[in-house]
Parts: structure tokens; C-alpha cells; sequence
């Protein structure tokens, strides 16, 4: 069914109060569900979910009765929903909601809105007019592509393009990513892109460890599931290939650049710690479920509920991290720390609020950094000698 603009109007005047529509349910693994408190809306309930659903299909109506060069004219009518829907997601966190509940549901609305735009862009630019699939697909990478989208993140997007259009971009396909790009920079979105064939971004993931790292945790949005295909498969061909050793370990370095088996004194980390890229951070946690994630025939000598535990706690402090400060702020700084340890509830009237806060940062980072240092060698990464 479609919607003429004036079918719209309501979809862009919900109170803020109340969300009346129902997002679809996420029926993606991933880390289990922590309820911080027990009078926090649970993760589907109507009265508290971000209208993504509102959105996505809103602007899916407005592409089915958009014409070659039309559409974006009533995009910006959206501008207000989407930032109701932040505001939503932020203080349902922020009631006492877990970090993966957030996370992800940052991460559907950006899908819902990125898919929304490309239907619109596709059919205004005219790659897609009267044709089902577009020369063209988009893929979600990084942080985004793991559905970890957090307050401050950039939006990882990767344009995959036919190995045709190597080197120079069909006007039409080029005026379909420049609209989309304009718009979700307008949305309020921090965009990090690139419009690349498959080809290309395998010779610069080929130099480039961080691209590569960036490429491990891809997912497939819209249109051209061949183009995802042949990424997929290209890329599955080199982790599996004779040279897959030095592959795995260039995405252990990119993850956390610090020499895998340098000495640290975890017992005396920083007293304003970084919690994506310090010792025991996010970086490090990464590197740590992709040696295990890497390892064949040995197993992992870890308890991986720590792992989890302190995936949920270095989220949890994050997000609130990047609330505060109002940007992506990922140093754990003394003027935070209280901030921080008060909505996590770590306040504590015998000693300095920072003191439990940095005690369990502490705790989880030790154990990350076992895990990392425990983690099986891949055949590539050890002395000739020892192969």
C-alpha cells in the first residue's frame, strides 16, 4: 500500500510520549540481553520502542510513488522522527536499559534509514527505474556492520560496486551515493564511506590491515546480494588459503596494535583509561574473541561469561561516556568518572566515586588481556623454529 504526502503528516507528528508503531523483532545472536533494572521497558515493548519500523516503511512508501528525479524534496520531513527516535533509544538507556538494547537499536534505525534513502535514491537518480536490482549494493562494516552503534560512532558504510565501474563511477550511480551521503550527514549521522569494487577493496584490505579488520564484520543491506556474494566468497578464499595466517594476524593487529605479548602491568593501568583502545579496552576484547574465533584444533583456556560480562560493561560505559561528553569521547577522564559511576549505580559514600568505577574497569581489563596473551598462535605468527 502506498501513501501520498499528505498519508504521511501523521507518521511525522507522533508525540514523543508514545511510539504507536511495533518494530520487528531481532532475531540476531549475539550478546544476551542485561536487564539493569527491573521497572526498565523490555526490549519490544510498544509504549517505549523507537519508531523505526515508522520510518523504514514511510520512506519505502515515498520511493514506490517517486519518479526518476523526485522523492528527496520530502525527505527532510523526516529530520524530526529520526532525532525522536535518538531521543527514545537514548532515554530508555538511560532509564536503566542494557547497552545491547541500545546499541542495537541505534544500529536499526540507521539500517531502517539507510535502506529507506537508497530506495528513494535509487529510482530518483534513475539506476533502478523500472529494474528490480540495482548496479550497486551497500554493506555495513565495522562497528556498525556487528550492530555496535554507539552514541558518538561513525556509520561504517561500504558502496560495492561492479568491477565494471573500476576506476570511474556511472553518473547516476555516483548522484544515488551523493544523495544518500548528503542526507544521512543531515539526519545527524557521522558518516565514514567509500564506494569501492570488490577487487578494489580486496587489493587495499591486501595493505591495509584496518580496511581488512573493517571488511571481517560485514553485513549486507540493500541491493546487489551478488556483488555481497563475491566479497563474501573472496574473502572466505583468503582466510582459508595457504597465506591465511598472515590474514588473521593482520586483523589481530589492526584490532589492538600493541605487540601481542609485550609484558603489562595491568595492575597499575592508567588512571584515565581508554575504553576502545587502551590496555584491556574494546580494541583489545576484539582481538581477544578473534584469536579464540581464529583458533582450529586448540581451544581457548578463558571463561567466556568474563568476556561477556566485560563486553556489557565497557558498552555500558561507553555509551554513557559519549552521552556526557556529547561526543565520541572514548578516555574514561576524572571529570566523568562521577557522572559515569553514578549511572551505573557504583556510587559510594566511604570512598571516591571514581574509586569503584576504575576497580571494576580494572577487573575486566585483566581479564581481557589474559585472554588475549592465552589465545593459540597461528602457524604464521610463530618463530621458524618453533613452526
Amino acid at each position: 500500500m502506498t501513501m501520498t504526502g499528505g498519508a504521511l503528516a501523521p507518521l511525522l507528528a507522533i508525540s514523543p510520549d508514545k511510539d504507536t508503531s511495533l518494530a520487528p523483532a531481532d532475531d540476531d545472536t549475539g550478546m544476551t540481553a542485561q536487564q539493569v533494572r527491573a521497572d526498565a521497558c523490555p526490549p519490544n515493548s510498544d509504549s517505549c520502542t523507537a519508531p523505526t519500523a515508522t520510518i523504514r516503511h514511510a520512506l519505502r512508501a515515498l520511493a514506490s510513488e517517486s519518479g526518476p528525479g523526485e522523492g528527496f524534496c520530502r525527505v527532510r520531513r523526516f529530520r524530526p522522527l529520526v532525532a525522536q527516535a535518538h531521543d527514545i533509544l537514548r532515554e530508555r538507556f538511560e532509564s536503566g536499559g542494557s547497552a545491547e538494547e541500545y546499541l542495537r537499536g541505534r544500529a536499526r534505525l540507521a539500517d531502517s534509514v539507510v535502506i529507506g534513502l537508497l530506495h528513494i535514491a535509487s529510482i530518483s537518480s534513475g539506476i533502478r527505474y523500472r529494474s528490480m536490482v540495482a548496479p550497486l549494493a551497500a554493506i555495513a562494516a565495522g562497528g556498525y556492520g556487528r550492530r555496535e552503534l554507539a552514541p558518538g560512532s561513525d556509520l561504517d558504510l561500504l558502496f560495492l560496486l561492479p568491477e565494471s565501474s573500476a576506476g570511474t563511477v556511472a553518473p547516476a550511480t555516483q548522484a544515488c551515493i551523493g544523495a544518500v551521503v548528503a542526507c544521512l550527514w543531515d539526519f545527524g549521522f557521522v558518516l565514514d564511506h567509500a564506494a569501492r569494487s570488490v577487487q578494489e577493496c580486496l587489493e587495499l584490505a591486501k595493505d591495509n590491515p584496518t580496511v581488512l579488520a573493517g571488511l571481517v564484520d560485514r553485513r549486507h543491506l540493500w541491493g546487489c546480494q551478488s556483488l555481497f556474494a563475491t566479497l563474501d566468497a573472496e574473502l572466505a578464499a583468503r582466510f582459508a588459503g595457504p597465506d591465511a595466517g598472515r590474514w588473521r594476524d593482520a586483523v589481530g593487529c589492526a584490532l589492538s596494535p600493541t605487540p601481542r605479548y609485550a609484558p603489562r602491568d595491568v595492575y597499575a593501568l592508567e588512571d584515565e583509561p581508554d575504553v576502545k583502545r587502551g590496555p584491556g579496552g574494546l580494541r583489545d576484547l576484539q582481538r581477544a574473541l578473534w584469536a579464540n574465533a581464529c583458533a582450529s584444533a586448540r581451544s581457548m583456556p578463558l571463561k567466556p561469561s568474563r568476556l561477556v560480562q566485560a563486553h556489557r560493561f565497557l558498552w555500558q560505559v561507553r555509551c554513557h561516556l559519549h552521552l556526557l561528553a556529547g561526543r565520541a569521547e572514548d578516555r574514561l577522564c576524572r571529570s566523568l568518572q562521577p557522572g559515569v559511576a553514578r549511572r551505573l549505580g557504583l556510587l559510594d559514600s566511604r570512598r571516591p566515586a571514581a574509586r569503584p568505577l576504575l576497580d571494576l574497569f580494572r577487573y575486566h581489563a585483566r581479564n581481557i588481556v589474559a585472554a588475549i596473551e592465552s589465545a593459540p598462535r597461528s602457524p604464521a605468527s610463530l618463530p621458524a623454529n618453533n613452526r
